[in-house]
């Protein structure tokens, strides 16, 4: 009897067993079956999370952009406003590129002092500290080719020192006209101005020492010279900044010094 009441008991244990695993079974197949004919929606929702999420950093990242373009733009604009003033206030002066001796690029030589080689006989060297200019010349050389008025000459050469309140950017050595009375010695100061010496005018009234003209009327502003040929004459041109020039023929011929 007690034997018949175990094997009952067993068999109900195994029935439990076995319909709990059938449940199991079930429930996964039907898990299985669902996933299997829900997968392509399963795909679009998780695409989409995915998307949305890749979405929002792009745009979080856009945002930084337009948001750094925008303080680029704004500083940008800043820096324009901030430039534009002492543009507009700034003299032309400022783009004569001053000589500096001690700026060579291919040479360890610091004792570099400006020069004008002029022809006949004429030689013209600055000082260190660019105000002061020595004019020399040889007088039986110049006499030879400029038409002078002197009763005697003699080879030792001469020096007249010009002294500057303002320091000098560049001496030219520069012509006008069809002969050499216009020939010209061109100096220019770091304001932008110009004063010039005529060498026949100039040699003539020496008394003893060549002397600056003074600042030409009318001109200033200017970085640079050139010879230029016009109408099959020579003249010297004074340019500025932005290109403008001036004719210095124009500037000088009714002077009374040529």
């Amino acid at each position: 009897m007690e034997r018949e009441k175990n094997n009952n008991s067993n068999n109900r244990s195994n029935k439990v067993f076995i319909g709990t695993t059938i449940a199991l079974l079930i429930l996964v197949l039907c898990l299985a079956g669902y996933i299997f004919l829900n997968k392509d929606n399963i795909k679009y929702i998780t695409g989409n999370n995915n998307t949305n999420a890749k979405n929002e950093t792009v745009s979080k990242n856009n945002d930084k952009t337009t948001n750094s373009s925008d303080n680029n733009t704004s500083t940008s604009t800043d820096n324009n406003s901030n430039n534009s003033t002492p543009s507009e206030n700034t003299n032309t002066t400022n783009s004569i590129v001053s000589f500096d001796s001690t700026k060579a690029i291919n040479s360890s030589q610091k004792n570099y002092t400006l020069a004008c080689q002029g022809s006949f006989g004429i030689y013209i060297t600055v000082d260190a500290s660019q105000k002061v200019m020595d004019f020399s010349f040889t007088p039986s050389r110049v006499v030879e080719n400029y038409p002078l008025n002197w009763t005697s000459t003699n080879n030792s050469i001469s020096h007249s020192e010009i002294k500057f309140t303002k320091k000098i950017i560049d001496v030219f050595f520069g012509g006008m006209g069809q002969s050499s009375t216009g020939d010209t010695v061109f100096i220019l100061l770091e304001d932008g101005t110009v004063e010039y010496i005529p060498i026949v005018h100039a040699l003539n009234h020496a008394q003893g020492a060549v002397i600056s003209y003074g600042a030409i009327d009318g001109i200033s502003g200017v970085t640079k010279f050139t010879l230029a040929n016009t109408s099959g004459s020579v003249t010297t041109l004074a340019i500025k900044s932005d290109g403008t020039f001036y004719d210095l023929w124009y500037a000088l011929k009714d002077t009374g010094n040529y």
